[in-house]
């Protein structure tokens, strides 16, 4: 794809203009269906502080691991240039890079680049999973919109610009699934705060509103575009815990972001005010559960090894589960074996494993090699997400038909200890809907779905049935079975749950007719 050669000139119009760009443009093996995966986003650059790094540590058999003190620096649209310097494979990519960052936020970690990425691989570098996971192409926009981005930026107007980026921006479904209307708590001070469902809240720290690098597929990349308003952000701890202590029942905190592994253990970024406290075991005595939901671990391992706080912040998850009587896990989302491949990715798990006492869960895309790797390591496979409906859905997404084939090959191919990750699912508006398979109801080929979770929970675990396509792609691309609803209004909220098997009685009543 070639993009017009005055594009920086353009972009920086925009920058000026506050449309979120990234400040940079003020002054630059085959597809991944990475539409299973869910994922965490990031901030700005410029929100992004260094954490320090410390002298060497011992890998997983004991051995003393060779690591050079680093400091974790992210490779932005300002340092693009030289990185292409250093990878000239990036060199022609670099305009496609530049322009599509217009919409959507980009940000790389130098381990992911340096080690993940197959910079020798034959045919297009694009095509690496790797690549294809942080470095945004226009080719993630619908033709209209990217006609759209290009015919703004061909005006040399930043005010055209900039009213162009919004209009792609709000099309994209900034924030799906009621985010925004529905999940957020009705309390001014909780900012930062989703409870969806009865039993877990989801907690958005302020200084978590980063990662280490920014993944193409994130369903909350409005979360990191510069905009307020799109924002999930809490600075302090205490308004959390008073909503925590009014709802006992709640059992569980997901820490997200953005990613609580970019906070430091201690000031000015803490990660330590959100979890101390849960040393003592009578302090909200009904949460039982807290999970980290994280990219760090392959993103940038270092920050459980080398990083200057590794040592405290494991120590500090060891003492909340140990003494705080909590269960800890860390929700890592891995798309791909190789993640898995490199000594400095063992050695962050075995640390995390044997000297913080956490768990390790896994969310991601289906591969056989993967789980098993996985389990190797002592990873449990949790979840496969489909991409959800918001930002390049289209660019990754893939049908129902074809995730749960995927899924079920896999499963076929591994052994009892590789089958506890669930999906197919679908993360959406009524709850988390997996699809179970296909089957002929009433001579009528047709999906078999059942809530995973749902805000009404009388649905959770019950079986329903929606017509067979091939090309749906979403829960709100399904139709209902002749002489049956589905179990959501046009709204996406589910219907009242009536009795417990209200779809059983009525294909019971049809083979008596």
């Amino acid at each position: 794809m070639k993009v017009n050669g005055c594009a920086l000139t353009l972009l920086a119009g925009a920058a000026a203009l506050h449309v979120g760009v990234p400040p940079a443009l003020s002054s630059s093996h085959r597809r991944v269906p990475a539409a299973l995966m869910q994922q965490q986003s990031v901030s700005q650059p410029s929100e992004v502080e260094p954490l320090a790094a410390a002298a060497g540590e011992t890998n997983v058999v004991g051995a003393e691991v060779e690591q050079t003190n680093e400091r974790f620096t992210p490779i932005t649209l300002q340092s693009l240039d030289t990185w292409a310097e250093k990878f000239p494979r990036l060199q022609d990519k670099l305009a496609d890079i530049k322009m599509s960052s217009l919409i959507f936020p980009f940000k790389a970690s130098p381990y992911l680049v340096e080690e993940l990425i197959d910079w020798e691989m034959e045919g297009d570098i694009s095509t690496d999973p790797f690549y294809r996971l942080i470095f945004p192409t226009m080719d993630m926009l619908e033709p209209s919109a990217r006609a759209t981005l290009e015919e703004a930026c061909a005006t040399k107007e930043p005010l055209t610009i900039k009213a162009a980026v919004e209009e792609i921006r709000e099309e994209l479904n900034p924030h799906p699934a009621g985010q925004k209307a529905l999940n957020a708590p009705k309390k001014a001070e909780l900012t930062g705060v989703q409870h969806k469902y009865s039993e877990t809240v989801l907690f958005f720290a302020s200084a978590a509103q980063t990662c280490h690098a920014y993944c193409t597929y994130c369903f909350r990349w409005a979360q990191f575009i510069g905009d307020s308003d799109l924002r999930f952000a809490q600075k302090d701890a205490g308004s959390l815990f008073d909503y925590l202590a009014e709802h006992e029942e709640v059992s569980d905190i997901l820490f997200t972001g953005g990613d609580p592994m970019i906070m430091k253990t201690r000031a000015p970024r803490v990660f330590k005010q959100y979890f101390e406290p849960f040393k003592d075991p009578t302090f909200l005595p009904h949460v039982k559960n807290l999970r980290i939901g994280t990219r760090a671990l392959t993103f940038w391992p270092q920050r459980f090894t080398t990083d200057a706080d590794a040592d405290e912040l494991l120590a500090l998850l060891r003492e909340v589960k140990e003494v705080g009587g909590r269960h800890i896990a860390v929700m890592s989302h891995l798309g791909h074996v190789r993640e898995l491949s490199t000594d400095k990715v063992r050695h962050a798990i075995h640390r995390l494993k044997q000297e913080a006492g956490v768990i390790i869960r896994s969310q991601s895309p289906v591969w056989a090699d993967k789980w098993r790797e996985e389990v190797r390591l002592g990873i449990v496979p949790y979840y496969m997400f489909m991409a959800r409906d918001t930002g390049a859905q289209a660019f990754f997404d893939v049908p129902l038909v074809r995730a749960q084939q995927l899924y079920a090959d896999a499963i076929r191919n591994t052994s009892g200890l590789c089958r506890t990750a669930r999906g197919p699912s679908m993360s959406c508006t009524p709850g988390k809907v997996e699809v179970v398979g296909t089957q002929e109801v009433m001579g009528v080929p047709a999906f078999v779905l059942r809530f995973l979770q749902c805000r009404d929970e009388k649905w959770i675990g019950k079986v329903f049935f929606a017509k067979y396509d091939p090309k749906a792609v979403w829960f709100d691309d399904l139709e209902p079975l002749d002489g049956m609803e589905l179990p959501w209004e046009y709204t996406g909220l589910p219907r009242p749950c009536i009795d417990e098997a209200c779809q059983i009685e009525y294909l019971m009543s049809q083979e008596n007719a």
